[in-house]
């Protein structure tokens, strides 16, 4: 095996690095600007609102920062057991021998990974073929996805290779 190929045996974590900046910003924009918006209505017209319309505004305010929390909180693992990743409120574990290859090309906004057929048939590039999104390695990152992706697939050729 040559020396690229070499792997350390820690496990590899990525995270969305812009993607949580802006998502903490959002959510504390939004926030302000809601209470913002509240406190600038004359206090005649908010006594006008019910409790239930309170909570409701309030829940359609706590939806949007969880959307935004769940999507900055994807990350992906890497160790040798395979790739686990989570993509908003779902996960996904897949092992190194369905790891076909890790793909992030110009103009995509995050990294795929395409799936071997869990059956065993033959890989076909086509586009039934299965891939998974990887959020956690945003194009717009940058280098750090590069680098993120290069390692992820340094560790498919060393953990298939075994």
């Amino acid at each position: 095996m040559s020396a690229p190929d070499a792997v350390a045996p820690t496990t590899l974590v990525i995270r969305p690095r812009r993607l949580r900046r802006i998502a903490v910003l959002l959510a504390i924009a939004l926030a302000g600007l809601t209470a913002f918006g509240w406190f600038a209505l004359p206090a005649e017209i908010r006594v006008l609102f019910t409790l239930s319309q309170r909570l409701t505004l309030l829940g359609v305010l706590g939806f949007l920062v969880l959307v935004m929390v769940a999507l900055a909180m994807s990350v992906v693992r890497a160790d040798a057991d395979g790739l686990w990743f989570r993509n908003g409120l779902r996960t996904h574990q897949v092992p190194w021998d369905r790891v076909h290859q890790v793909i992030l090309r110009r103009g995509d906004p995050w990294a795929f990974v395409l799936l071997t057929p869990a059956d065993g048939t033959p890989f076909t590039a086509d586009l039934d073929a299965e891939k998974r999104q990887l959020m956690a390695v945003q194009y717009g990152d940058g280098a750090a996805a590069q680098i993120g992706v290069e390692e992820l697939r340094r560790r498919q050729r060393y953990y298939r290779g075994r």
